[in-house]
């Protein structure tokens, strides 16, 4: 403040009683600028004085006349903020926010409907959506709270879908398709034969994250063939964790990619010991290499028959449709089926047409 601003009144004895000197607030210093007495910062005086008459009720008083009123003259003194000067901020801290903000809500809508086999969400549609930084916890939020935009079979619930995969956190996302090859895949007629294909054609494409490696590409997905192994080695894996994983899964081999054989993978492999198939001459067995369950558990036909327990556990081991239709048909041959699994049965001609033959 400057003291051109405020004029002191004449004989301003305020403040004398307690020590302090209020005329400093209206001294200007070596550039005429004004300033504040210490612990006064940013305050401006200002006066109030008033005259109030002495009377006593109309009596005339022994020493005046009744025209001589007495006076009394009271000024009062305050100190306010300056303008422009805030004021001092007070000492009570506000509590700090507690509150948990909010989550940003995510739409994987529009990704469902581009991406993937379908317009609902699935693999494919998850690899989009980490591609763009999506997290998992982010992305299973979405899916409970829109099944509807979810393929069935990825819903929570599921066995074996996206979302119970993602709440173990192991996504195999090689399982994830092209809207083009799903697309293709509705007009595909396998064309038969011990090596023919079950699937429309699906190029090697890294996988990252899967937890193992996959034999999902290439002509047939229940046997790894070149177009897997191209795959497994875009997605990282080395050529001896690729020979382990054949080693434990010798049955994905077949032609000319077994332990020996002409291909890439014949040689890769060729340490490796080719299961001896059964003889399908004599006392029994398949071609295949695929043998009567060892209990009769889950199997009405009993171990002397080939029946439902053979085919899961053929299917579980990898083999393909063919494989087990020739299997019906070695059995077949040594009088080991009857009933459904016999020539003429509903399980017979279902392997049959399976199998395109």
């Amino acid at each position: 403040m400057t003291a051109s601003r405020y004029k002191a009144p004449k004989g301003f004895l305020a403040g004398n009683r307690f020590g302090l000197n209020l005329f400093d607030l209206f001294k200007e210093d070596e550039d005429g600028e004004g300033y504040s007495l210490s612990g006064f910062e940013g305050l401006a005086p200002s006066f109030t004085t008033q005259n109030l008459e002495k009377g006593r009720g109309g009596v005339v008083g022994y020493k005046t006349s009744p025209n001589a009123p007495k006076y009394s003259r009271v000024s009062t003194f305050s100190l306010t903020p300056e303008q422009g000067v805030s004021s001092a901020p007070s000492a009570t801290t506000a509590p700090p926010d507690t509150t948990t903000p909010k989550a940003e809500e995510i739409d994987l809508g529009p990704l469902a409907a581009q991406y993937g086999s379908t317009g609902l969400f699935g693999h494919m549609d998850y690899i989009k959506a980490k591609e763009q930084g999506y997290t998992d916890e982010q992305i299973g939020d979405w899916m409970r709270k829109n099944p509807n935009l979810v393929n069935p079979v990825n819903r929570p619930g599921a066995a074996g879908g996206l979302y119970e995969e993602l709440a173990r956190g192991s996504v195999d996302t090689s399982r994830g398709v092209a809207r083009e090859w799903s697309d293709a895949m509705k007009t595909f007629q396998a064309p038969g034969g011990e090596l023919g294909a079950t699937q429309v054609f699906k190029e090697a494409r890294a996988y990252e994250g899967a937890p193992k490696i996959s034999a999902t590409f290439g002509q047939d997905p229940t046997y790894f063939g070149g177009e897997d192994l191209k795959a497994a080695r875009m997605s990282g894996y080395d050529d001896q964790a690729i020979k382990d994983f054949l080693e434990e899964n010798i049955n994905l081999l077949r032609g000319p990619n077994v332990p020996g054989g002409s291909s890439e993978l014949g040689q890769l492999t060729a340490e490796f010991k080719q299961p001896e198939p059964q003889s399908s001459s004599g006392g029994g067995g398949s071609s295949t290499g695929i043998g009567l369950s060892a209990t009769a558990e889950g199997n009405p036909e009993g171990v002397d028959y080939f029946g439902g327990a053979d085919v899961a556990a053929a299917q579980s081991a990898g083999r393909s449709a063919a494989d087990i239709f020739k299997a019906f048909q070695d059995y077949s041959a040594q009088g080991k089926t009857r009933g459904p699994n016999a020539p003429g049965g509903s399980e017979y001609e279902k392997w049959k047409a399976l199998a395109g033959a």
